[in-house]
């Protein structure tokens, strides 16, 4: 038997929903606003998911290596965003602590309390992503930093291919 990775596992779940929503009272009950959605949101959402699992691992990694700051390793070429071009310009180091906090907030969320709509809300408020206007950009319109609160780890966006690197 083949082992099957978590975040395929998770991708499959997330592709099917669709299905799921449209076909079970309860889903379609709570998830109402979800149904009409492209298949390209859906894929994506997967692929966001599988970014998000896979990060959380790398900061569980980090922290087993007692590890206590990491940095974004941003891939830089003509699909970078602005959003990942202005981190890397800023080239800040990050407190795993602060990461690891976060991580295990978004975990503990507890869905079966809290409505969907309260649920999203407080993962925004948790780990928001960056919005063009937080983008800084020089003179020259390069993007040069971020101003604002956001969440401290990949992924930064829909399609982000930053990842995160152990410092000692």
């Amino acid at each position: 038997m083949i082992a099957i990775p978590v975040e395929t596992d998770i991708m499959i779940a997330i592709l099917n929903l669709p299905k799921e929503i449209a076909n079970n009272g309860i889903f379609k009950d709570q998830f109402n606003d979800l149904a009409n959605r492209s298949s390209n949101y859906w894929q994506g959402l997967a692929e966001h998911t599988a970014l998000r699992i896979r990060e959380f691992g790398r900061l569980q990694g980090y922290k087993k290596a007692k590890a206590r700051y990491y940095k974004l390793v941003v891939i830089l070429d003509d699909r970078t965003s602005d959003i990942c071009r202005a981190l890397a310009a800023q080239d800040k180091i990050y407190p795993l602590n602060d990461a690891l906090e976060v991580m295990d907030s978004l975990m503990a969320l507890d869905t079966k309390s809290n409505s969907l709509d309260d649920a999203r809300e407080y993962i925004k408020a948790l780990a928001p992503w960056i919005k063009d206007d937080q983008i800084e950009y020089d003179s020259e319109m390069n993007p040069v930093g971020i101003s604002g609160a956001h969440t401290p780890f990949p992924p930064f966006h829909w399609k982000c291919r930053t990842t995160t690197e152990l410092l000692g």
